[in-house]
């Protein structure tokens, strides 16, 4: 039996593996929390909608290794496929929080009647991103606007539409990674998102992203 907590996270993309791997996991390294992000499906798979049916063979095959570790994920609601359980589209005027909080329980059920004797409720943690990665990337205006060269005033307006962060919603045209292309077309997701996450820090997408902290908030809860 370990004598720390290991979660591994299966996670949408480079970017999300990149944040977790040079951004997150350094941060909780000093907790004896150590953070493993894995990209979900095959090797060199092409993006698009998160499947659950590709999901749940990778959580059920980490669940499978060990009883001692815990597993997470780490996927933008933006990409989820509308069957994923949950994801009802006809979700009315739900906040944000609110809807990742209802598709976590849905997917967190299914895992459950998936793979009844690992323990899911203790070791399986579902966190849905809302709505995209680049939403944590709102959580200081200035140094976003400063890192992709733009007016701090194009930012703030986006921030005064939204009201915060994870409110930027899911349009095809509106999600926070197409409103960053749409003001700087030099936009790189996976170099920029971890190197603009650096310059805002943990401590500050926290205080501002507070789904995102909720998620951390229960894997600093972990136990042996």
């Amino acid at each position: 039996m370990s004598e720390y907590i290991e979660v591994f996270i299966v996670c949408e993309g480079q970017t999300e593996q990149t944040f977790i791997r040079e951004v997150l996991a350094p941060e909780r390294v000093h907790k004896s929390i150590f953070l493993y992000p894995v990209l979900i499906g095959k090797p060199g798979r092409q993006g698009g909608n998160i499947k659950f049916d590709r999901a749940k063979v990778d959580i059920g095959g980490f669940l499978k290794q060990r009883s001692d570790t815990y597993i997470s994920t780490m996927f933008d609601y933006f990409r989820l496929e509308p069957n994923w359980p949950g994801n009802e589209k006809t979700q009315g005027k739900l906040t944000a929080t609110k809807k990742a909080e209802k598709i976590e329980v849905a997917t967190l059920a299914e895992i459950e009647k998936l793979f009844p004797e690992y323990n899911i409720k203790k070791r399986f943690i579902p966190y849905i991103e809302m709505y995209e990665f680049e939403a944590m990337l709102f959580s200081n205006p200035s140094i976003l606007a400063e890192k992709i060269s733009v007016r701090l005033s194009q930012i703030e307006n986006i921030l005064t539409e939204c009201k915060e962060p994870e409110e930027i919603n899911d349009g095809a045209n509106t999600s926070p990674s197409k409103r960053l292309i749409t003001l700087q077309n030099d936009y790189r997701k996976v170099v920029m998102g971890t190197t603009i996450s650096k310059a805002i820090g943990i401590k500050n997408i926290r205080e501002k992203c507070p789904h995102f902290d909720r998620w951390l908030t229960i894997l600093e809860q972990l136990v042996v």
